[in-house]
């Protein structure tokens, strides 16, 4: 029955916001320490809450016993248990590395408030949540054997944690740094939407699957005392109303938080980024260019950067700003699943932990690591990267895509709101966390193929075979000038590259809901000749499109880093739909058998703004 749970909870982490566990690897070197473990201590929050922790120290290889240290402490805070998912996934996906353990860091594992052995109520990234972690943090930082300092590390969920614990623990506090992987800036605009269209697949595993994990990792945790993991149980499983069908309503109906508002922002890691600074935090940020947060990966970057800089968070780097050493980005072609395959992970946590932990030095370049599909790999220190700079495209007539704005009138061309769409895309398997590439299933849909270059949903704008390389690196934004028969519009987008065989492979994408289509201009980040580089929507309420009259969207695409090749072509994919990544639900009876008129005329152009390299 124990192992029958593990595989549950794991399976539905991997539909939620975890990782499911990658290719098995090829051992580390030995560590100086064997590894002893405490299980389930208790610590009582002032607020009458009790966590639940597994304490993994350092111990005598010969004995087996702890060792005397005194050793750092690395801490991980997760919802998916501590037991069975702990070593699941990339190296500390969990919040606990062995690795670590075997080279002088005691690690801690426990479980969130409402999961696992912990009481209370869950609350998805609630300030509560944030109480309970620093108070975590004091406490492992007091262990016997403990230095004092502490880390905190993980992915996804775990990672976000640390990130609102890092934020609320206070200046001077025993937290020195953190490692989050795969971590949110925004999670309304990261993954419960994209440009205010539903995201179904994500948050239907963050919906249904918490509340099916919670319920079952109490009988994980405490295997020995059957009565009290039955009682958290029934005790997490009646949290649903709160959580599971308050969303769940919302999401079907439009309620309140299927808009960006208090409940969302109070979720955004990126509205606390200078309090992390303020606290003394140092921060490794990991992600991948096809995760479910590749959108806010390198905005928590630039972020940090400007806040350390005393500049606002949300805007763009300078040309040529300093970089703080504290604040660092490793960006790869990975997915939720697969978090830095290829790469050391182990040593470079390490070196990250040894660095601020222990004070000792180490060397791990430029604080922006990039490395594009393929694995050319290169350095940055600002995002948008200085050398990267504004790129414009034109979409005209007969598919074309040019550097050369229209100099007259050009016929519009129309595509028909479908709803459905081809479902094997990369979309598909990113969205589902790189869960159908991690089975197996998804390398057809992620592999070069060829695709339609149009049909009644979805029209393409391709440039002529390029001379030269094109280096796409950062944020990318598309201004579409159309109408709609309808008083709403779905515009689906894919960026991908065609090889001189037609075959095509996606780079990226976006989307935007006509009726959310509001922009916040303080936020928005501009691109040349009027154009918008990384538009930034208010997401806070509808306004009907209007039926028939030409309507600028500005169309936020997640940021790329990939080169097209010699001799390639780059191509610009506008559907209507993005099926089973975003379903629009409640907004189906505006959307339903609309007709849009896409225009690229000299008067009505249309275009996408690139960073390129």
């Amino acid at each position: 029955m124990r192992r029958v749970l593990a595989v549950l909870v794991l399976l539905l982490s991997a539909l939620g916001l975890a990782a499911p566990p990658p290719a098995t690897a090829a051992p580390p070197e030995p560590g100086t320490y064997r590894v002893h473990v405490l299980r389930d201590q208790k610590i009582p929050l002032p607020d009458g809450r009790v966590l639940r922790a597994d304490i993994h120290s350092p111990a005598d290889p010969a004995t087996g016993k702890p060792a005397d240290g005194p050793f750092p402490v690395i801490v991980g805070f997760t919802p998916y248990g501590k037991t069975p998912s702990a070593l699941a996934g990339p190296p500390g996906t969990g919040g606990l590395n062995p690795y670590l353990v075997e080279r002088g860091y005691i690690g801690v594992i426990a479980d969130v408030p409402g999961t696992g052995g912990s009481t209370g109520a869950f609350d998805l990234f609630s300030p509560e949540e944030a109480t309970a972690g620093a108070a975590l943090v004091r406490w492992a930082a007091a262990l016997p054997r403990s230095t004092g300092n502490v880390g905190m590390l993980g992915l996804s969920y775990v990672a976000i944690d640390q990130l609102f614990t890092a934020a609320e623990i206070g200046p001077g506090s025993p937290l020195k740094a953190i490692f989050p992987m795969a971590a949110s800036a925004d999670p309304y605009r990261d993954l419960f939407t994209s440009g205010g269209a539903l995201n179904v697949l994500s948050p239907l595993g963050l919906v249904f699957g918490y509340g099916v994990t919670r319920v079952a990792t109490p009988f994980l945790e405490l295997p020995g005392d059957p009565a009290t993991a039955l009682t958290l149980a029934y005790a997490n499983l009646m949290q649903a109303g709160n959580f599971e069908l308050v969303m769940a309503r919302d999401m079907i109906l439009n309620g309140p938080r299927r808009y960006d508002g208090p409940y969302w922002r109070t979720r955004a890691p990126e509205t606390v980024l200078r309090k992390i600074v303020d606290n003394g935090v140092a921060v490794h940020l990991a992600g991948g260019l096809y995760d479910v947060f590749q959108r806010g990966e390198p905005l928590l970057y630039s972020g940090l950067q400007n806040a350390a800089a005393g500049r606002p968070w949300h805007a763009p780097m300078l040309p040529g700003q300093p970089a703080d050493e504290r604040f660092r980005l490793l960006t790869g072609p990975w997915t939720h699943g697969n978090i830095g395959e290829g790469v050391d992970l182990n040593e470079i946590q390490l070196q990250w932990f040894d660095r601020w932990l222990k004070g000792r030095p180490a060397d791990l370049g430029a604080p922006l690591q990039i490395i594009e599909p393929g694995g050319r790999r290169y350095e940055a220190t600002t995002y948008p990267l200085t050398e990267a700079r504004p790129h414009t495209l034109y979409l005209r007539e007969n598919g074309r895509l040019t550097p050369d704005a229209p100099a007259g009138a050009e016929p519009p061309d129309t595509v028909n709101y479908t709803g459905l769409s081809d479902p094997c895309t990369r979309s598909t398997d990113q969205f589902a966390a790189g869960l159908l590439s991690g089975l197996g299933i998804g390398a057809a849909c992620v592999a070069p193929r060829v695709k339609p270059v149009r049909d009644d949903g979805q029209v393409t704008y391709a440039t002529a075979p390029l001379e030269r390389p094109l280096t796409l690196a950062g944020p990318i934004g598309v201004t579409l000038r159309a109408s709609s028969t309808r008083p709403d519009a779905l515009f689906s987008l894919t960026v991908e590259d065609v090889a001189p065989d037609g075959s095509s492979t996606d780079i990226t994408g976006g989307a935007q809901l006509g009726s959310l289509r509001a922009l916040d201009d303080e936020k928005s980040w501009p691109g040349r000749n009027g154009a918008l580089l990384r538009p930034y929507h208010r997401m806070t309420q509808r306004s009907d499109v209007p039926v028939n009259k030409t309507v600028r969207y500005d169309i936020e695409v997640r940021p790329a880093f990939a080169t097209v090749p010699a001799g390639h072509r780059l191509r610009l994919r506008v559907a209507t739909a993005d099926f089973p990544h975003l379903i629009p639900l409640a907004d189906l009876p505006a959307l339903f058998a609309g007709r849009y008129a896409l225009r690229h005329s000299a008067a009505e152009p249309s275009s996408i703004e690139l960073s390129v390299r």
